[in-house]
């Protein structure tokens, strides 16, 4: 890209070149094989970086406390399975197993407070 400046006389001078790939929040980016270039922002470097998702670990979907943990380490659990019931909002919520397996370990006691993200229960 060339900037260009109007003069006095009315004609167009070229002042300097300029390089768009100078632009400091310009990335490269190799996507299944293809390369990109794009323009970026600051929100977008400081952004939380996306983590694949643990099968294996159960996670706090909202903060809230814990009031009843029905499984213990070492135990057999079935889909729809009671594991244990939160309070979050006023409500209560019962975490029901989502697969088959057994309970490698439970990170929480009754009474405790677990803000959102915190990992509850890890299976086998």
């Amino acid at each position: 890209m060339i900037k260009k400046i109007k003069g006095e006389t009315g004609k167009t001078n070229v002042k300097e070149k300029v390089n768009i790939a100078d632009n400091p929040m310009f990335r490269h980016m190799i996507i299944e094989g293809t390369k990109y270039r794009t323009l970026t922002t600051r929100k977008n470097e400081l952004r939380t970086k996306w983590v694949a998702p643990q099968l294996k670990e159960l996670k706090s979907f909202i903060p809230g406390t814990i009031i009843k943990v029905s499984v213990k380490p070492g135990d057999r659990v079935e889909p729809g399975d009671l594991l244990l019931v939160f309070e979050a909002m006023k409500m209560m919520n019962q975490v029901l197993s989502p697969f088959p397996g057994v309970i490698k370990e439970v990170f929480v006691k009754e009474g405790d407070r677990v803000p959102k993200g915190t990992v509850l229960i890890d299976y086998e």
